[in-house]
C-alpha cells in the first residue's frame, strides 16, 4: 500500500509583479524539470498546489501573448468566396419538396407553403 502524500499548502503570494511571479514558476519549473519527482512529490516539496503547478507549466508552455500582441495586428484571414446555391429544397411535413432558387420572394414562398399545407413560416 503506498503512503499518502502531504497536502500542499500554498505558498503565500509574492507581493512583487507578475513579472516575478511568472520568474518564480520559472525556476520553479526548471527545479522540478531537473528533479526528477512526480509533479505530486515536487509540488508537496515546495508548498504549492498541483492545479497552480499544471495551470503554470500550461501558461508557460503557450507562446507569450503580450509580445505576440504588440506585433501581430490580428488574425490574419483570408477571403472566401462561396458559390451561390443553384437551388434550395424545402420539404414540407406532408413530403412535398419545393425547389427554390436563390432571390426567391419571401412573401410569394410563404404563401406557396400555406397554399401545400405546411406550418406556416
Amino acid at each position: 500500500m503506498s503512503e499518502a502524500a502531504p497536502i500542499p499548502t500554498e505558498a503565500p503570494r509574492p507581493t512583487g509583479s507578475r513579472t516575478a511571479t511568472r520568474q518564480l514558476w520559472i525556476e520553479r519549473l526548471t527545479r522540478f524539470a531537473a528533479s526528477g519527482l512526480r509533479p505530486a512529490a515536487f509540488c508537496a516539496q515546495e508548498g504549492v498546489s498541483l492545479p497552480s503547478f499544471y495551470a503554470w507549466k500550461r501558461r508557460l508552455a503557450a507562446p507569450d501573448d503580450t509580445a505576440s500582441a504588440q506585433h501581430d495586428p490580428g488574425p490574419r484571414l483570408l477571403p472566401v468566396r462561396l458559390p451561390a446555391p443553384a437551388a434550395v429544397e424545402v420539404v414540407l411535413p406532408h413530403g412535398t419538396v419545393l425547389r427554390l432558387t436563390p432571390g426567391c420572394e419571401l412573401g410569394w414562398v410563404r404563401s406557396l407553403v400555406e397554399a401545400l399545407g405546411g406550418l406556416p413560416c
